[in-house]
């Protein structure tokens, strides 16, 4: 199996476990309580503010510093979401909430990352929670066009955005 077609179901047992975290009082509930040491490199490209994972091109070169020191893609993501976690529990503009989309995201981008590392670093994956009733209307609509569900997505994007 390649790791093409496994990436979603590697993303959807990321994600489960990000969802299975307990959420402390006043923030999230980082691994180790948010007290591990960061790596320094993949640290710094984390902090930087509203980079995406899939276009932080220092995070790539440190996945690839990680990945060349042995770390497996596990541990790698493992790392990385632990030292992502406290910075975005630090921020006081986002709810709880927004802090768990955020991590949820992040974790999301960051799995491509690094189980593609071939990918265009242009390509972002982007995660946006729909309603059931919409993702139904979202699939019927890209059975109708005789498309797959991204593609009919991505199209959809392309258009509304190009005008």
């Amino acid at each position: 199996m390649s790791v093409a077609s496994r990436l979603p179901s590697l993303t959807l047992a990321g994600l489960l476990v990000l969802a299975a975290w307990p959420a402390a009082a006043d923030g999230l509930a980082c691994p180790g309580n948010g007290k591990g040491a960061p790596d320094g490199p993949l640290f710094e490209a984390i902090a930087k503010p509203g980079a995406a994972a899939g276009s932080n091109r220092d995070l790539h070169a440190a996945v690839q510093r990680l990945r060349a020191e042995g770390l497996s893609n596990g541990a790698i993501i493992d790392h990385a979401v632990a030292s992502y976690c406290p910075v975005i529990d630090r921020d006081p503009s986002l709810t709880l909430p927004q802090k768990q989309s955020a991590l949820r995201s992040f974790a999301a981008q960051l799995t491509t990352l690094v189980y593609d590392p071939a990918q265009d670093a242009t390509r972002i994956l982007v995660t946006v929670p729909v309603p059931t009733a919409l993702s139904d209307q979202i699939d019927a609509a890209a059975a109708k066009a005789k498309v797959s569900r991204d593609a009919w997505i991505l199209r959809t994007l392309e258009t509304g955005v190009g005008g």
